[in-house]
């Protein structure tokens, strides 16, 4: 049986190794200080990974995303997202007011 190394954004915390125990269903139990360097408080999902030729298994804190939701990080969509910030910093930007935008809807549809 191999070992298991828990990782924190790739790095071992504060270089010390942690021991986390496995019951026999898998589930695993992380250190309170592991929780609090991390930042999890209450339940939390994570991205795994195994790295055999390190023979670990790595654990990232990950969000889970409703389907509905992805688009907002698409590439496209982010790229998009990249050039309005640009573009507001250039100062490449109009003010209007809500029955402005209102009537800019109308026209496009």
């Amino acid at each position: 049986m191999g070992t298991l190394t828990i990782r924190q954004s790739g790095d071992i915390l504060n270089g010390d190794m942690r021991i986390v125990t496995m019951n026999t269903s898998g589930r695993l139990t992380l250190p309170a200080e592991t929780r609090r360097a991390l930042g999890l408080d209450g339940p939390a999902e994570f991205e795994v990974e195994i790295d055999a030729e390190s023979d670990a298994l790595i654990l990232r804190p990950a969000i889970v995303l409703r389907r509905e939701d992805g688009w907002a990080y698409t590439p496209e969509h982010r790229a998009r997202l990249a050039k309005a910030h640009e573009d507001s910093r250039a100062g490449r930007v109009r003010k209007v007011t809500e029955s402005q935008l209102a009537k800019l809807g109308k026209k496009a549809r």
